[in-house]
């Protein structure tokens, strides 16, 4: 069982980390809308939307640099401080989203001031996310590792679940008070107000005790964290890499752009596409603690494996199945779920396996570079791509970034066994290893 108080850090990480996640992809559920609001009425819809998804995908773009930058200072002055700093970076922006004028009232002032505003969101989320996943893993025991990660991870992506939730109620709360803009307007509002609540409440959370050890005891890196991740980790950094395509490419495609590919490619109901996707949000956030722990019994090799096949088996289905259940208006409830189970196996993992690829002194920083420019190159520009290739191609064409998607899980899970890992299991074998080689 877990401890109360790693319990008490899991949950308020967990919290303030689901807010973020919420906070920064809600745009995408209510693209449709603002595409309608922020840019010139005389445009094609199509051009609106591209430059919609081009003003999301700058959230994505600005998270490198700002990423990196705000772990440097989790390395360098504490990951509480940092904590309680971004998570107040993410809500002010976006319950300014929320207040902001629109097109028809400012001009060419209101898509402006949603890119810098969106700008603002993708610099906290590039240091929030790493962050909790690097607090988490770090007060989580060695044996309970796989569980802290998947049980983080799954509370994180009720974030998505909120997300989809919040703009399905507020389309309906727009549409009974006869005010559009609130379809939109809401879910940002209420998620700056929400943000807020977790950073006065993340006050309470106590600095990682390996953090604090090392910096008790003056082992800081001396060194620029990020020079010493990429002079002597580079290893770790392309199996991160090769973990944040997995993850980035599955989220985005399943469970971030598939709702508007229902909807203007199927004809499906705004909000029956909505509630499909809910449902498979919902499966995936619940079943991550059940395959988190089952990586602490059986290794990270032998979870990756076995979540590849699993998400072959469903992606495979999936398409198969998808435009004869939305053309017969069947149930989309049941094949969204069925995915979420199936990715969940492989992106539960991440934040601890990541983690444990570095070691605590630079493991801010080790976790921030691959995790924040996987997430710009294989989730920020994946609508806008996918937006550009199905009306050229057609809308089959999501299959081919997860199929490649299951064949890198693959990979990473025959690769995984040879790398050193500094966090769980396979870092107490070494350390006992050790320890027995100098008593001999």
């Amino acid at each position: 069982m877990m401890k109360k108080k790693e319990a008490r850090t899991l949950g308020l990480a967990a919290l303030g980390a689901t807010l973020e996640f919420y906070d920064f992809v809600i745009f995408l559920f209510v693209a449709a809308a603002i595409s309608e609001v922020f840019f010139p009425p005389d445009i094609s819809p199509w051009v609106r939307q591209i430059q919609t998804f081009a003003i999301f995908a700058i959230g994505y773009l600005v998270r490198p640099v700002a990423g990196i930058v705000m772990a440097h200072f989790g390395d360098r002055v504490g990951r509480k401080k940092m904590f309680i700093f971004l998570i107040v970076l993410m809500a002010v922006p976006t319950f300014l989203i929320g207040v902001l004028p629109t097109y028809q009232q400012v001009g060419v002032l209101a898509p402006i001031g949603l890119l810098i505003l969106r700008a603002l969101q993708g610099c906290a989320v590039g240091g929030e996310l790493p962050g909790a996943a690097v607090f988490v893993s770090e007060h989580a025991s060695a044996s309970r590792l796989g569980t802290a990660s998947g049980t983080l991870h799954g509370v994180v992506h009720l974030g998505l679940l909120l997300g989809t939730g919040a703009a399905a109620l507020a389309g309906m709360i727009a549409a009974q008070a006869g005010i559009p803009s609130l379809a939109w307007r809401l879910p940002f509002i209420v998620g700056g107000i929400f943000g807020l609540t977790a950073a006065y409440l993340r006050r309470h959370l106590e600095e990682s005790p390996l953090y604090a050890e090392i910096q008790q005891s003056k082992q800081l890196s001396k060194a620029t964290p990020l020079k010493v991740v990429l002079t002597e980790h580079a290893g770790a950094c392309c199996f991160g890499f090769g973990l944040m395509f997995v993850m980035a490419t599955c989220s985005t495609v399943f469970f971030q752009y598939m709702p508007t590919l229902l909807i203007t490619q199927y004809g499906v109901p705004r909000q029956e596409a909505l509630n499909a996707n809910m449902w498979g949000t919902f499966a995936l956030a619940v079943s991550m603690p059940f395959w988190g722990r089952l990586s602490d019994s059986i290794g990270w090799g032998r979870a990756l494996a076995t979540g590849a096949a699993a998400m072959l088996l469903a992606t495979v289905w999936f398409f198969h199945c998808l435009a004869d259940v939305a053309a017969a208006h069947g149930n989309l409830a049941v094949p969204f779920a069925v995915q979420g189970v199936a990715v969940a196996a492989v992106i539960s993992l991440v934040p601890g396996l990541m983690a444990a690829l570095f070691p605590t002194n630079i493991r801010q920083s080790g976790y921030a570079f691959p995790y924040n420019i996987g997430a710009a190159l294989f989730a920020g520009l994946t609508p806008l791509m996918l937006a550009w290739l199905v009306r050229d191609h057609g809308p089959g064409v999501p299959l081919y970034p997860a199929i490649a998607a299951c064949a890198v899980t693959a990979l990473l899970a025959a690769r995984v066994g040879g790398m050193r890992l500094y966090l769980g299991k396979q870092s107490e074998r070494v350390a006992g290893a050790v320890a027995t080689q100098n008593a001999g």
